[in-house]
């Protein structure tokens, strides 16, 4: 564990810190899908800076991929919780996101929204990634939208899906995000369509890491109003 996060980080956290690290050491993806509020966030910051060196070493930044109005969020927490961190938001008009793009390579995470990610993917496809992070990943739960198609062309070593609601509608769009971070947990959604949810929740157990507030009420600070 990142030496400055120890005091920090919730018992809940450490673990989700650690699943991350341990699903990355097989490069198999996952889907942490705590409750809204419970840090999914500084879990991931967690991991990032645990994985500084080699990213460094390798030259391959770390891609955090969320919606629009959560990109300055995710500068704003790893300012606060890794400051040592290199971080650029890919965004502005066209000739300034190519600016910034041309020198991925020298920092520690790129932060990009799904539009524009879409917009950019020919530079993104190319660019091999350490890991990725897709935040609120269910901006890609139908599989034949131009975001699904997008992220799917993101070159990483390990992806993992960040989300408080993996299932709103249908279990398919589960089988859309898996299809996306580790397609290789599920064959294509027609064979997907004919498992029952036993099988389907037996199948993504391992990859698939989800506390609600209830779980880890002892855990949480007092309610301030």
């Amino acid at each position: 564990l990142p030496e400055q996060l120890q005091p920090i980080l919730r018992d809940y956290q450490i673990h989700g810190y650690k699943w991350l690290k341990t699903l990355a050491k097989y490069s198999f993806g996952g889907i942490l899908a705590d409750d809204m509020g419970l840090g999914k966030t500084l879990q991931s910051i967690a991991y990032i800076v645990s994985e500084l060196e080699d990213i460094r070493n390798e030259k391959q930044p770390i891609l955090v991929v969320c919606p629009s109005s959560l990109t300055y969020n995710w500068l704003s927490e790893m300012r606060k919780f890794a400051p040592d961190l290199q971080v650029s938001i890919v965004d502005g008009n066209k000739t300034e996101r190519q600016s910034k793009l041309k020198h991925l390579r020298n920092m520690d995470v790129i932060i990009t929204s799904y539009p524009l990610l879409r917009q950019d993917i020919k530079y993104y496809e190319k660019q091999p990634f350490h890991t990725v992070f897709f935040d609120e990943a269910q901006a890609f739960k139908n599989p034949v939208t131009q975001t699904a198609k997008a992220v799917k062309m993101v070159q990483a070593s390990c992806r993992f899906a960040l989300t408080g609601t993996p299932i709103e509608n249908s279990v398919e769009e589960l089988w859309s995000i898996f299809y996306v971070i580790f397609p290789e947990l599920f064959l294509g959604l027609k064979v997907f369509s004919k498992l029952t949810s036993e099988q389907i929740a037996r199948r993504v157990r391992p990859f698939l890491l989800r506390r609600v507030k209830e779980d880890v009420l002892l855990e949480l600070p007092r309610k301030e109003e």
